[in-house]
């Protein structure tokens, strides 16, 4: 037998992302084999400190079995996401999020808004560093603000989901990365009413929102209209992913074109070369494919080096995502060619290609088959240094 130390190890590399209190996953079913492993589980603090998702249906038979299982973290930090049903009394949430007010870490809460309204700020989360909160239902205009997280003192990441920023009463200036999805843009800015948010041509001039300590942001916007981009300043970003949009506003890239570092978006049938021009400074590029077929020859050729030589000049990752292994052609062939050595001090090299297969259970046999006769030249560029990864994003399936 190994020696509790060891086994105690490969406990932890057990743990699931995902966990739903479920028997049949670990740590649970740990406890299920023998006794010597069900001991063993249950003294080690690092399977027992977090529950990624759990969805309460009695409040109070729930926390009385959540607070068992945070029993065994020791005094480790504790995490939890959390789905908190409309019918349930707001009280019931409330006196479980101050029961562990002071070792929350990490909290996910999707709940209804109004409920989320009718929490108190009277106890303080000293320890909370990553914020989640996400609406159930839809909200009315004119609401009050959402204060029980008013006292985070150590709040650094932010996501919130449906849920106008406006309503959120929340230590904004000490953030360093938020994410927003499915937020009305015009709601964002000024509290346009729903029904009227496609008319933004009066709110685009004003001046933008300034934040000066965020340096990651992930947006995703629920409308057509203009991008969340045209209300931001943000002076130190450093990272910046784009979903369901590919439209970007110029003058935003103009406020951080000496800071961002890694931007990912959907690759649009041609590449607007002029955004690039105002971000010297990138080093981390990721197109997303289109799911619907269309042309991206005109995105992949502007990247060529010897096409356009100063573009991009300190990329060193590419990264094509959720795209078949099939669309490694000609073109893309040469773009990686033209970036494997590196020019002179201003122009360096490109370290590193990665193309990740689209997240499906039916594939074409063209998402995983590299045309034979690209190989040859794949694997020259690895031999010249070059990193390249083809596959999902945990397994390298080149070769």
């Amino acid at each position: 037998m190994l020696p509790n130390e060891i086994t105690a190890e490969i406990f932890n590399w057990c743990y699931v992302s995902g966990l739903r209190l479920a028997h049949s996953t670990a740590p649970m079913l740990l406890t299920r084999i023998c006794h010597a492993w069900r001991e063993l589980a249950f003294s080690i603090p690092a399977l027992w400190h977090k529950i990624d998702e759990v969805e309460l249906t009695d409040p109070v038979d729930d926390a009385d079995f959540i607070a068992t299982w945070f029993s065994r973290a020791g005094a480790l930090p504790l995490s939890l996401g959390m789905i908190y049903p409309e019918h349930l009394e707001s009280h019931h949430l409330q006196s479980f999020l101050h029961c562990h007010a002071q070792r929350w870490q990490s909290l996910d809460v999707a709940a209804h808004v109004d409920t989320l309204l009718e929490l108190d700020n009277s106890k303080p989360f000293p320890g909370l560093v990553e914020l989640s909160l996400a609406s159930l239902g839809q909200h009315e205009q004119d609401l009050s603000q959402v204060e029980a997280f008013r006292h985070t003192p150590s709040l650094r990441r932010l996501s919130i989901d449906s849920l106008p920023p406006s309503l959120l009463d929340l230590p904004w200036t000490q953030l360093t990365k938020t994410t927003f999805r499915f937020i009305s843009i015009c709601f964002y800015r000024t509290g346009i009413p729903e029904d009227e948010e496609g008319d933004v041509e009066s709110v685009i001039g004003r001046a933008p929102f300034c934040h000066d300590s965020l340096d990651s942001l992930l947006v995703s916007v629920s409308s057509g209209a203009e991008s969340i981009l045209h209300f931001l300043t943000v002076p130190r970003l450093k990272t910046l992913e784009l979903q369901d949009t590919g439209r970007l506003a110029v003058p935003f890239f103009s406020r951080t074109c000496s800071t961002l570092l890694s931007l990912k978006f959907p690759m649009p049938p041609s590449l607007p070369v002029h955004w690039f021009q105002l971000l010297p400074n990138l080093t981390t590029l990721e197109l997303v494919y289109p799911a619907e077929p269309l042309s991206v020859v005109g995105a992949i050729r502007a990247l060529n080096r010897g096409t356009t030589p100063d573009l991009l000049p300190k990329l060193r990752g590419l990264v094509i995502s959720r795209c078949g292994s099939n669309r490694v052609d000609k073109d893309l062939l040469e773009v990686l060619e033209s970036r494997c050595d590196a020019g002179d001090v201003q122009h360096g090299r490109l370290e590193s290609f990665s193309l990740f297969w689209p997240q499906s259970e039916i594939f074409d046999d063209g998402v995983f088959r590299l045309p034979l006769l690209n190989v040859g030249r794949l694997r020259r560029l690895a031999a010249r240094g070059m990193r390249i990864h083809i596959g999902t994003s945990t397994q390298n399936s080149f070769y």
